[in-house]
Parts: C-alpha cells; structure tokens; sequence
C-alpha cells in the first residue's frame, strides 16, 4: 500500500494539527500510523479499521489496546 497525501488533522495524543506523510506527531512524538500485527501494512490511525486492508485479520487498536468491534 502507498499512502496518499494527507490534509491537515489533529494528533490523536496532544491535538496538534499535523499534516501529509509524518510518522510522528511534531510537538509530542506520537505514532500516527496503526500497524498489522498480522502482515504489517499500516495505515493513519483515525482509519480505525476492524479488520486489516490487506490481509482481512480482525486488528487491535494500538490507541486503546482493545479489539476493534
């Protein structure tokens, strides 16, 4: 998967606007992207998948650690 430009949106840990292809929040560091334990493809995290784009597995929220239902 290639990840498309990204517009401006909020960083989930500290609401700072950030923006584009980033890995981590500019101001407190926070992973922006969620990761298959699976197959490892990523995705931005505001995408809240249930289950992984790529490999159709059920995945965990890594924000609140839980199964997304």
């Amino acid at each position: 998967m290639t990840p498309k430009e990204i517009g401006p949106f909020r960083c989930p840990r500290c609401g700072a606007t950030t923006w584009g292809n980033l890995k981590h929040c500019l101001e407190c560091g926070q992973a922006l992207d969620e990761e298959c334990e699976y197959c490892g493809v990523t995705w931005r995290y505001f995408y809240d998948y249930a289950y992984c784009p790529e490999c159709g597995k059920r995945v965990k929220s890594k924000r609140t650690g839980t199964t997304i239902q």
